[in-house]
């Protein structure tokens, strides 16, 4: 088994260089034909910003995704049950509304309005769904998709109070993209909380195996239940709040990160967060990659588009198959 882990890991590895080298070749001329060759020093910032900052929110969406999934023992569990990428649109939307009406931020810049409302979103997920002796999984779920579809509700009512021009800043904000200028100081700082929670998480490893038997098995090993979710809980949010951060509200990285990296290795916990960080990277360079090549005349695609057309698929086969049953 640990041969084979290694070899997974390291095919993994190889992937992810090699796609994250076609990101860097890809280039459209004027014409919109398609060449691999290297960018010259003006245009090489513009490639490996994004490069970086897909590694780092891939990487935090699929340990974050996977952590969810451990912590509600639900496999259809992702940020976004969490009401996490609702509440920082909420919280985003809210700081370019009050910008634009009264002139002013109320809060700051977008990453602050987008930490403050993925905060708020969560502890309203967390207090709600406190029962006498910790978190319920099943409460969870129920409270998170509630505050998720009243953060929506907040978003659409914003953006029909302002005029046509912001609410194209609306929406590509909420599609999701990486960002292709941005300061080295944030992505080192945002990057390296990533590789701490990364590091945390696996090395709760044996007792997230531990924590998935039945509440009774997993108390009488000696696991203490509420605690191992409300560090899951605070740590997978952070993950998943950095790549809302970096990129806005990117649709299912953390679901099917954690499905792949199950799917090649059945091992412990351990093995499975540094797998599913790999996944993670690796899907949404592989969906930059996509963008990069297709062009239907308006620009490339967002990349929240084509995570969402890929993982829609992969969310309703999961359903269909009853592995995500609640």
């Amino acid at each position: 088994m640990r041969a084979r882990a290694i070899f997974v890991i390291f095919l993994l590895s190889i992937l992810l260089a090699a796609s994250a080298t076609l990101r860097m070749l890809i280039t459209r001329d004027v014409d919109g034909s398609i060449t691999l060759v290297f960018p010259e020093e003006q245009y090489f910032l513009y490639r490996i910003v994004p490069l970086v900052a897909a590694l780092i929110v891939g990487a935090g969406l699929g340990v974050s995704g996977m952590g969810l999934q451990v912590l509600l023992r639900n496999p259809l569990a992702s940020p976004w049950i969490l009401g996490l990428s609702s509440g920082a649109g909420l919280g985003v939307m809210s700081n370019l509304y009050f910008d634009y009406t009264y002139g002013m931020s109320f809060i700051g810049s977008q990453s602050i309005a987008a930490v403050i409302g993925a905060i708020v979103a969560l502890s309203l997920v967390y207090v709600l769904s406190r029962r006498r002796g910790g978190i319920d999984p099943m409460t969870m779920v129920l409270v998170g998709v509630v505050i998720s579809v009243l953060c929506g509700a907040g978003i659409m009512i914003l953006q029909h109070a302002v005029p046509m021009g912001l609410r194209g800043a609306f929406t590509t904000w909420l599609m999701g993209s990486l960002p292709e200028v941005e300061s080295w100081g944030k992505l080192s700082i945002l990057g390296g909380i990533t590789l701490i929670g990364i590091v945390i998480i696996a090395w709760w490893g044996p007792t997230l195996d531990a924590a998935c038997l039945s509440d009774d098995e997993a108390t009488s090993v000696g696991v203490d239940l509420p605690g191992i979710r409300r560090k899951l809980f605070i740590t997978s949010s952070v993950l998943a709040a950095i790549g809302v951060i970096l990129a806005g509200p990117i649709a299912f990285v953390g679901l099917i990160a954690p499905h792949g990296a199950r799917l090649l290795l059945s091992g412990s916990h351990r093995i499975l967060t540094i797998t599913s960080a790999l996944c993670g990277a690796l899907l949404l360079i592989c969906a930059d990659d996509i963008r990069q090549l297709v062009d239907l005349g308006s620009g490339r695609l967002p990349i929240g588009i084509v995570t969402s057309v890929f993982g829609g698929v992969v969310f309703l086969v999961l359903l269909l198959r009853g592995r995500g049953r609640i």
